[in-house]
């Protein structure tokens, strides 16, 4: 287990490093943890002056720099956030791993597979709290969702079906934004890896491993990345689901879209990735009911109540995660989702670009499960 402050009322000192799109949105939250006396925001790092700009203009950070490598072996730093592109993960993890520091690292993990594995595994080994930037976890519609599951009103969950869409996160379709989401050697896949693995990690979280997947692939826009996917879930407890993802011209659209069919009921959840988006509904229908749409609003505050969040200044994308790792790591926590549900995910997402590839269904065989975590068969066929 990583170090836990001698006192626990200190704010935690964090660096960033990553100045990106999604460096800003937990800049945001790291921002208001900052006034909240959470944290204490030493170093933020990322070649583009333009990036160090805009995070500065959120979070008053004590220093900018261009070359974070440094950053996790400086001893006035107490934890690493990592929110720089995808290839620069392994060696920033690994940097923060020989200084023994906590660190949140941002999905995906690393371009290939077998990396995600060894990555994991030195993660896991090292004993350090680690979390991973699947932020949809703290959704209240995702975790209304999962009360219903455990609390079994409706039965047990059969199906689902669940739709992913957003713009095409690249400066070639979006000005504004970078473009090596759309570059194969720089992202390792496009709307299955790059947007969908937090699909990936809400149905492994809420219906378990996934055992079975069959995938069809498109790249519409011509880039050697994915710009759709399609896929057939098996999951070991006999839970059956489709997937779709999408990334297309739609500027200013992001939304994801969950149908769960019950043995004795229908849960319709859409949102957005942000907290309180305008997409937000829930809709559940029971026999011979009608269907009734709950006030996400009043979910949304029950579930931040329960956190201990009262603010309601601010627009809830990246704080809620940031400040759970930052809790984990100063009451000495684990925290979650950590680094092997991570590792679930990317094990379906390479399993359906297997898939797409050979033209058929392909198991998640124990050859792909991490050592020492449990079998992706280890349920029983009927639970949940």
């Amino acid at each position: 287990m990583s170090p836990v402050p001698d006192d626990t009322n200190a704010p935690l000192r964090v660096a960033m490093i990553g100045c990106g799109i999604i460096g800003f949105v937990h800049a945001f939250g790291l921002g208001k943890l900052a006034e909240e006396g959470e944290i204490t925001p030493i170093a933020a790092a990322d070649p583009s002056q333009e990036g160090r700009e805009r995070v500065k203009g959120v979070c008053a950070f004590e220093r900018f720099v261009d070359d974070g490598s440094d950053l996790p072996m400086d001893p006035g730093i107490d934890a690493v956030l990592i929110t720089a592109p995808t290839t620069t993960h392994p060696e920033l993890i690994r940097a923060t791993i020989e200084a023994g520091k906590p660190l949140f690292c941002e999905k995906p993990l690393a371009t290939g597979f077998d990396l995600v594995r060894q990555l994991t595994r030195e993660v896991l080994d090292s004993g350090l709290i680690a979390q991973v930037g699947f932020h949809s976890r703290f959704h209240p519609l995702y975790n209304s969702l999962s009360s219903i599951i455990e609390g079994g009103d409706l039965g047990r969950p059969m199906g689902y079906t669940l739709r992913d869409d957003q713009f095409w996160p690249t400066g070639q379709v979006v000005p504004g934004h970078s473009s090596w989401r759309s570059d194969a050697s720089q992202a390792g896949g496009g709307a299955l890896l790059e947007h969908s693995i937090h699909s990936a990690d809400i149905i492994s979280w809420l219906f378990g491993p996934t055992a079975r997947v069959y995938a069809a692939t498109r790249h519409v826009f011509g880039y050697e990345v994915e710009d759709v996917g399609a896929l057939t879930i098996e999951h070991a407890n006999g839970i059956v689901g489709n997937l779709l993802t999408i990334f297309n011209g739609m500027r200013g659209r992001e939304e994801r879209r969950l149908e769960v069919f019950f043995e004795h009921g229908v849960v319709e959840i859409t949102s957005n990735f942000l907290i309180g988006a305008k997409e937000d509904t829930m809709l559940v229908q029971r026999p011979d009911d009608e269907p009734k749409r709950f006030d996400v609003a009043l979910i949304r505050k029950k579930y931040l109540t329960s956190l201990g969040i009262t603010r309601d200044d601010l627009y809830f994308y990246q704080y809620v995660a940031d400040r759970a790792w930052v809790r984990s790591i100063r009451f000495g926590q684990a925290a979650r989702p950590d680094f092997a549900e991570a590792f679930r995910a990317h094990a379906l997402v390479e399993a359906a670009y297997r898939s797409a590839a050979r033209g058929e269904a392909v198991e998640i065989a124990d050859d792909l499960v991490l050592g020492g975590a449990p079998s992706v068969r280890s349920r029983s066929p009927e639970g949940v």
